[in-house]
């Protein structure tokens, strides 16, 4: 495996952790309550990280690890979040479902061998996507996420200070 490639998968461990510990942290109080761009609580952000990373991400691998050019479902987030968020489901549980998906992905990702890497998936919206594309997009999304939820954080702070 390249070195640019081992290294990412070395930052999405690292990005997961990071994630992990942030949210754990936050204000039980604030879970529910404080509202994302787009109308997701922190509580349903969390639900989806971790949803799209067993739904998408991880399943995707799986099949691109087993079958040779395999056709992958779309994962729209609205549709399963509509049919699947529990929002007296603990935090807790949400993330330990999230450390738990993401480090078999990891562990496929560590694995995966040359053959692999070249292999891909039709997506019925993106086109052809692989291991790679996989890796960078969960990298991303988990990324973007964390980012999300702290500016949430930044902006509570800034409330607090000035009322």
């Amino acid at each position: 495996m390249n070195r640019t490639r081992t290294g990412l998968i070395d930052r999405l461990e690292t990005c997961s952790a990071d994630y992990v510990w942030y949210v754990s942290h936050l204000p039980e109080e604030e879970i529910h309550h404080l509202i994302a761009e787009g109308g997701w609580t922190i509580h349903q952000i969390a639900a989806h990280v971790r949803d799209a990373e067993r739904e998408a991400f991880l399943k995707r691998t799986e099949q691109i690890l087993v079958e040779e050019h395999p056709m992958v479902a779309n994962y729209i987030p609205e549709d399963w979040d509509r049919d699947h968020y529990r929002r007296e489901e603990s935090l807790q549980d949400i993330l330990s479902e999230f450390r738990s998906s993401r480090r078999k992905l990891l562990r496929l990702l560590r694995g995966a061998r040359k053959k692999d890497w070249e292999n891909w998936a039709t997506h019925p919206e993106y086109g052809k996507i692989s291991l790679d594309w996989i890796l960078e997009h969960a990298f991303g999304h988990t990324m973007e996420h964390l980012a999300q939820i702290s500016h949430l954080q930044e902006q509570t702070i800034l409330r607090q200070l000035n009322s």
